[in-house]
């Protein structure tokens, strides 16, 4: 389930039809106190948030969020133009997933949620090198026949003597 919280009615009924055809199960919020308020009943899977709100805007509704949910996943929208550079460093300084620059088209919000949404990859496995260990104990084979077949001609090597006794 995502959680858009959003003040404008119109661009959240837009936002909220794109997310719906790809099909997601939303809830709305018309602000950040109500999108608090929600995320605590809800545990939504993602919160797409505004920045741009009267009383409560996106960066104090983001903060209250992640104090009670820190791993809470958020994507922060703005009409305002930051440029790629600031998105990042802005979603790294939140501890957001990303950030949309509002106007969006609904191909471009669906594939930030599916990547937001899609669970970590994990690290390809390596190719086990041989142990040490192992590599030690094959050269050491030899050795151990060698010191075998000495300790076989010992005893041998007493009778002889004590024959000759």
């Amino acid at each position: 389930m995502i959680l858009l919280i959003d003040d404008n009615d119109n661009e959240r009924a837009i936002i909220r039809k794109m997310l719906e055809s790809g099909g997601h199960d939303v809830r709305e919020a018309a602000g950040g106190d109500e999108g608090v308020i929600q995320f605590r009943s809800l545990r939504p899977d993602l919160v797409l948030c505004d920045l741009m709100m009267p009383l409560k805007d996106g960066f104090a509704t983001i903060a209250d969020i992640q104090s009670r949910t820190p791993s809470a996943r958020i994507i922060a929208m703005s009409g305002v133009w930051y440029g790629p550079a600031d998105h990042a460093a802005m979603a790294k300084d939140l501890g957001l997933k990303a950030v949309i620059e509002k106007p969006f088209d609904r191909t471009q919000l669906l594939e930030l949620v599916a990547r937001t949404l899609a669970p970590p990859k994990k690290a390809a496995k390596k190719k086990a090198k041989p142990k040490k260990k192992a590599a030690k104990k094959a050269a050491r084979k030899p050795a151990r026949a060698k010191s075998a077949a000495r300790k076989s001609a010992r005893p041998k090597a007493k009778k002889r003597a004590k024959r000759k006794q």
